[in-house]
């Protein structure tokens, strides 16, 4: 006698097929690398902008990425062009994304744009993964050192201190000074946390101002080692996307327009793409013009009058990001490596002078 098969055995019982998707509420970087992936493949299958951004927003794994492109495909069919939505989300998605995607709707390859978009932001998240495994260490190691020294300075020296006035003995100069520095911060502890809040509060304060954001880009772009890190960056942004654009038919003045827009949060190279654009709209070639802002490596200028010389300079430009990406990943290396040198030899300058001024008394008194 046969067996007579229930097709429901499967769909209610403990083992079911995962068709459905696990939904979270943050929003975070593989979700809108998956978003822009999805988007490509629903573009280039021929699905109109608007029907791609509702199927989008249902697929997302991310309920508030979700209900962002739901509002942008709301934009979109109420005549807004997609750079545009997108724009209306600073925070979520990045200038550089919006220029390219913009670049995309003027030249009519969007969905080309698309695919490169997506590349572009799926190394980003490479890279990124490799800075923060890189500077993970240090950041602990500079933790761990102050948290040491706090405990030291607050628990360890009173106890030390409190014996000392019972023995009523001279003690040595740099055991006084140590425990001076132990009474001021416990008894001004509150004043101090609120003292650093202030200054954060304000010089976060200051660097939205505009002369306050010029005037920190000018410094941190002239500072040894964060300063090489900033430039060797920059120059990987431009060559990255340069390449990009102009490979996506975007000719070079709008590129460099669109450049502008990329460096928006470095008003440095920011003003160095308009000059650039000035000195290209007067007839003058890329490579002198981005020679002559003085903030260009002559590495990169060299390579683009390369790539304008033989005609080949989306691809010049796109082995230059790379080279660029390689450079940035030694130099976060060599910073990570400086400073985590740094905290452990402060680290153990800063206890060897607490534990010689706590024990230098007591080895005094048993001599």
């Amino acid at each position: 006698m046969q067996a007579v098969e229930n097709p429901e055995i499967v769909l209610n019982g403990f083992i079911r097929p995962r068709v459905s998707i696990s939904k979270h509420e943050k929003i975070q970087l593989p979700d809108k690398l998956a978003f822009f992936r999805q988007l490509n493949t629903l573009f280039t299958a021929g699905t109109p902008l608007y029907d791609a951004l509702v199927i989008a927003s249902e697929q997302t794994e991310s309920r508030g990425l979700g209900r962002i492109i739901s509002d942008i495909s709301d934009k979109v069919a109420g005549g807004s062009s997609f750079s545009e939505a997108l724009d209306t989300y600073p925070e979520h998605f990045k200038a550089e994304w919006v220029q390219l995607v913009k670049s995309g709707e003027i030249s009519g390859k969007l969905g080309d744009v698309l695919v490169r978009l997506a590349a572009q932001i799926d190394e980003a998240q490479q890279f990124r993964a490799k800075v923060v495994s890189a500077l993970m260490y240090p950041i602990i190691v500079m933790c761990v050192s102050m948290g040491a020294v706090a405990v030291m300075l607050i628990f360890v020296v009173p106890t030390f201190a409190s014996m000392f006035e019972e023995m009523d003995k001279e003690l040595p100069a740099i055991t006084i000074k140590v425990m001076a520095i132990s009474d001021f911060l416990r008894a001004n502890w509150t004043s101090i946390a609120g003292g650093i809040a202030v200054a954060v509060f304000g010089f976060k304060r200051w660097k939205k101002t505009e002369n306050g954001h010029i005037v920190w880009s000018k410094l941190c772009v002239s500072m040894p080692l964060f300063g090489d890190l900033i430039v060797q960056s920059s120059m990987r942004t431009f060559a990255q996307n340069i390449s990009a654009l102009l490979r996506a038919g975007v000719p070079v003045l709008d590129s460099l327009d669109a450049m502008k827009g990329i460096y928006k949060e470095n008003p440095v190279y920011r003003a160095a793409m308009k000059r650039t654009a000035q000195h290209v709209g007067r007839g003058g070639n890329l490579a002198d013009g981005l020679e002559s802002t003085g903030v260009f490596t002559a590495f990169l200028a060299n390579m683009i009058r390369i790539g304008e010389r033989t005609g080949q300079l989306p691809d010049v430009m796109a082995e230059v990001g790379q080279f660029y990406t390689r450079k940035v990943e030694t130099v976060v290396t060599r910073i990570a490596g400086n400073i985590e040198t740094v905290l452990i030899v402060c680290m153990g300058v800063a206890i060897a002078l607490i534990l010689t001024a706590l024990y230098l008394p007591l080895f005094e008194m048993a001599t």
